[in-house]
């Protein structure tokens, strides 16, 4: 029976061996005729006869090894798509909270304007098109262009998802206002149908001023 003092031994170098091996080298262990067990991490120092025999191969490698080795863990806003996703989201969380300060002048201001502008052209609704009403109804067109663009400019300062849709509408009606403003004098004979087709364009733009007015007054009157 071997010596309490040579089995401590071998457990001090078998810990020792652990140790100071490298992380991808290999620990290989074998007892011989005298019962004794032996440790080596060279494959060369092996008994030929013990060659064959199961050896202890392959420690895994130490924790600061393999925090090392991991990978960090992937942001959500690496993710493609992802990022557009959190922002919609916060975009959405911001206009439940209500609205900043200045958000809420900004909201004040289109909603003065769509009041304002919704009635302006209704007295054109009902009487009969004639090249007379067509010069006037595009000089009114006209001079409303420049508080369009201004209010524009005011509602693209914000990143809100109602206020890009406005600002969004804004610029495709101030399109159609610049068109409308460069137009001719029709003849008598396509004045109805040009006519026509311009109030048909701002009625449009009535009733989407109305959704967005309501929209604003919802946001407004939270947290006022």
């Amino acid at each position: 029976m071997l010596s309490r003092q040579t089995i401590l031994k071998s457990i001090v170098l078998f810990f020792a061996l652990i140790w100071v091996a490298d992380a991808d080298a290999a620990i290989y262990k074998w007892i011989d005729e005298n019962g004794k067990t032996h440790f080596t991490d060279d494959p060369t120092r092996v008994p030929e006869a013990f060659r064959k025999k199961p050896f202890l191969k392959g420690f895994s490698k130490n924790k600061t090894s393999e925090s090392k080795d991991k990978k960090p863990a992937v942001d959500e806003g690496d993710i493609p798509g992802k990022k557009d996703d959190i922002e919609n989201e916060k975009k959405a969380d911001d206009e439940k909270e209500g609205l900043t300060e200045a958000q809420r002048s900004v909201a004040r201001a289109i909603a003065a304007a769509f009041e304002g502008s919704i009635p302006r052209y209704e007295k054109y609704y009902t009487t009969p098109p004639s090249r007379q009403k067509f010069g006037v109804l595009k000089a009114e067109i006209a001079s409303n262009i420049p508080s369009r663009k201004s209010l524009l400019e005011q509602v693209s300062l914000h990143d809100l998802p109602l206020f890009q849709s406005i600002s969004e509408f804004l610029k495709a009606s101030i399109a159609e206002d610049e068109e409308t403003r460069k137009l001719v004098r029709p003849s008598k004979y396509t004045v109805r149908k040009r006519t026509a087709l311009i109030l048909k364009r701002l009625k449009a733009d009535a009733e989407q001023k109305k959704q967005f007015l309501e929209n604003i007054k919802a946001v407004l009157e939270k947290k006022e």
